[in-house]
């Protein structure tokens, strides 16, 4: 069920986001557009700490003495891939590339996130994850192939290599947070500490390339309707399912089964948004899919042991440096 919710609030967190972006354009404030990145973000990622810190609140300070530095160290490099270069290169390339374009380029996040957890973790592939991966990347290459053939020109580079940088980013973060989930952190410590010192980053990149009056611009009805409502759904309810799926589950089976938030995405742009569904577009989300169910069908998603669901001491944990 995690799983389930992520893949539907992943699917529609690019949909939800170019339509704030095209949203705050089209509507400026005093001659400026009122959203960026920094207090997007900003407001995003203190909902979604404030919300995982508020339950474990008296014991917080106790938890983060009970650190010890790799831990401090895990939890940083884990909130620098998840939280500030993976969501910035995110909304960056989503501004130079359609919801669709970009949901394909991102689902190459799925191989590269089991390719390094196999490497760094080693946890064992799926059977056809070969396959899989076939599949997955001529699906993501069809529709730009497609789009250069018919005279069309590819995508911005500017979005290719934020895109780039993304897949990147979120690959080495999926690995990242297998070993926070696998090491048992409280959630405030694992998830409310870190999307706060994150907020407040993402705050101070604001006062610096803006000044005050960007927080300024944000009028009631922006902050409540709009970002806050972004905020409290999207960000908040996809961080704590995939957490969820993370304790559970491999990091393989959680990167190739989140693919099948492309659907969602596809749909939710078509209608949301009127982007239209190309014939290359809807056969490159075919073969994504269908490498999807090729592992599948070799690997059920409940066979095999899984660590953290044992009573008994856990696995040991890869040293983080």
């Amino acid at each position: 069920m995690p799983l389930l919710l992520y893949v539907l609030l992943r699917g529609l967190d690019a949909t939800v986001l170019k339509g704030l972006q095209q949203f705050g354009a089209d509507h400026p404030v005093r001659g400026m557009d009122p959203i960026s990145f920094c207090n997007l973000f900003f407001l995003a990622q203190l909902a979604v700490g404030l919300a995982a810190l508020w339950p474990g609140r008296t014991t917080l300070t106790a938890d983060l003495a009970a650190l010890v530095p790799s831990d401090r160290r895990l939890l940083a490099v884990d909130a620098f891939l998840g939280l500030f270069l993976g969501p910035v290169a995110y909304y960056l390339a989503l501004e130079s590339l359609s919801v669709i374009s970009q949901t394909l380029l991102f689902a190459l996040v799925l191989p590269v996130s089991a390719l390094l957890a196999r490497g760094w973790l080693g946890e064992a592939l799926p059977r056809s994850f070969w396959i899989s991966l076939v599949l997955i990347s001529v699906g993501l290459l069809l529709p730009s192939v497609s789009m250069a053939a018919a005279g069309g020109g590819m995508d911005g580079t500017a979005g290719l290599a934020w895109a780039l940088v993304g897949v990147l980013a979120y690959g080495a973060a999926s690995v990242s947070g297998r070993l926070v989930a696998r090491r048992r952190l409280p959630l405030g410590v694992s998830v409310g500490a870190t999307n706060l010192v994150s907020a407040l980053v993402f705050g101070v990149i604001a006062l610096v390339l803006f000044g005050p009056h960007h927080f300024l611009l944000l009028q009631l009805w922006w902050v409540v309707g709009v970002i806050g409502l972004y905020a409290l759904t999207l960000p908040l309810g996809r961080e704590l399912a995939l957490r969820l799926a993370y304790r559970h589950l491999p990091v393989a089976q959680v990167s190739l089964w989140s693919s099948l938030s492309l659907v969602v995405a596809l749909l939710s742009a078509a209608v949301l948004l009127g982007e239209p569904l190309q014939e290359a577009s809807l056969a490159g989300s075919a073969l994504v899919l269908a490498g999807v169910l090729a592992s599948r069908w070799r690997w059920p998603i409940r066979s095999g042991p899984t660590s953290v669901l044992l009573p008994a001491a856990p696995a040991p944990v890869p040293p983080w440096p």
